[in-house]
């Protein structure tokens, strides 16, 4: 797609712990991946694929984890 990205790659938590990590392009267009997961997300890890529709349905980006000092 040849696209600029916006924010690079950053892992996404629910409660503290890494379930993935995402990367934002330019115009809002967020890739994810998540951890642990097959091909069928919400039969593998059910929790990651509710905490992705909500936040998809709520407008709401994923929660990062704050940078390391």
């Amino acid at each position: 797609m040849k696209l600029d990205s916006k924010i690079p790659w950053y892992p996404w938590v629910i409660k503290g712990e890494v379930k993935g990590y995402a990367l934002v392009y330019k115009g809002d267009l967020t890739f994810v991946t998540v951890r642990g997961a097959g091909y069928e997300v919400p039969c593998y890890e059910p929790l990651r694929s509710l905490a992705l529709i909500k936040h998809f349905l709520d407008g709401k980006p994923l929660r990062m984890v704050p940078p390391q000092k």
